[in-house]
């Protein structure tokens, strides 16, 4: 998130944190509006933080840790990217197995996380602000 080429890297990992939970509301709205749909399997995507981690392995190890074979390495936060994947749980009888409980737990968690994430970006854009005022001066 640049303003007027300005940016910090508290508010680029935060602006990438919002669009992780971004992707995630949708992918728990995809999973809620399939919850009828025979043979439906849902969806869900790591955690932006543990997403987070394994690319900052990457910096200080020399290298990112696979965790499986079929992954790509990643080498930048910023080319950090979300992958559905498939919630392992017992199906119900029609096959579907989105849980509207774990859903709703799911979308309060992306409630409290974006709320987070958006009050330090606005923070970050606080000091911004200052020290622009102060240069002003």
């Amino acid at each position: 998130m640049k303003i007027f080429g300005l940016t910090t890297p508290g508010i680029e990992l935060a602006s990438k944190a919002l669009n992780f939970v971004a992707e995630s509301t949708a992918q728990v709205s995809s999973n809620t509006a399939n919850i009828s749909t025979p043979g439906f399997k849902a969806h869900e995507f790591k955690d932006f933080e543990q997403t987070l981690a394994e690319a900052l392995k990457f910096k200080e190890n020399g290298g990112m840790a696979k965790t499986d074979s079929r992954h790509l390495p990643v080498t930048d936060i910023n080319r950090m990217e979300l992958i559905p994947e498939e919630i392992n749980e017992s199906p119900r009888i029609d096959g579907n197995s989105v849980n509207l409980e774990k859903e709703a737990v799911k979308l309060a968690q992306n409630q409290i996380k974006y709320s987070a994430y958006a009050a330090i970006v606005d923070k970050e854009l606080g000091s911004l602000k200052r020290v622009m005022s102060l240069s002003a001066q």
